[in-house]
C-alpha cells in the first residue's frame, strides 16, 4: 500500500485509531492491558532493550504486535531515526482493522512515546496545541513530562514531512 499523507485516506486511517500510552509491557501489567481489548501493540524499543518478552505478551493478548525500533528518547537520536518510515509501516499495519485500539510504549511511556503519539495526532490534522491536549488526556504524566525540546523537535519533523509529502 503506498500512503500519501496530503490525501484524506491516510489521515481517517489515523483518525480512526484510539491511541494508548503506558509504559512497557510486563507480567504484573498483563491483566491492565487485558482489560483494554488492544488490536495492536506499538513497541517503541530498540532491539538491545530484549523486545521479545513483549512480543509473547501481544500473542498472549491476542493483539497484533508492531515494533518500531528506536534507540532512545535523546533528541539526537529521535532526529536520526527515519520516523516516515515508521508512521507509513504502522497505517499499512493497521489499517485493515475496522476499530483499530493501539497501545504505544516505550520504557516508561514517556520521551520516544510521547514524542511518537504527537507526531501521530500532528499527523491528524491537529494542531500543536490541540494535539498537545490530546496527548494530555491519553496520559498526562506522559505530557508532562515529554519535554519541550521534544515536542519543538516534533514540531519540525511535522513542517519537514508534511512539505516533502
Amino acid at each position: 500500500m503506498d500512503l500519501n499523507f496530503t490525501d484524506g485516506s491516510v489521515i481517517k486511517s489515523l483518525q480512526k485509531m484510539q491511541l494508548m500510552i503506558g509504559p512497557r509491557p510486563g507480567k504484573k501489567s498483563f491483566n491492565d492491558l487485558a482489560g483494554l481489548n488492544l488490536s495492536h501493540c506499538c513497541t517503541l524499543l530498540s532491539e538491545r532493550e530484549d523486545v521479545q518478552p513483549i512480543k509473547k505478551i501481544c500473542h498472549k493478548l491476542e493483539c497484533a504486535w508492531i515494533w518500531l525500533p528506536i534507540d532512545g528518547g535523546k533528541l539526537d537520536t529521535l532526529r536520526q531515526t527515519d520516523m516516515g518510515k515508521y508512521f507509513h509501516h504502522l497505517v499499512q499495519q493497521t489499517c485493515e482493522t475496522p476499530e483499530p485500539r493501539l497501545y504505544f510504549h516505550c520504557s516508561a511511556g514517556i520521551h520516544r512515546t510521547g514524542y511518537f503519539v504527537y507526531i501521530l495526532l500532528r499527523l491528524r490534522g491537529l494542531d500543536r496545541g490541540a494535539a498537545f491536549d490530546e496527548l494530555r488526556q491519553i496520559r498526562a504524566v506522559t505530557a508532562e513530562q515529554v519535554g519541550e525540546d521534544r515536542i519543538a523537535l516534533a514540531d519540525e519533523f511535522i513542517a519537514n514531512f508534511l512539505s516533502s509529502a
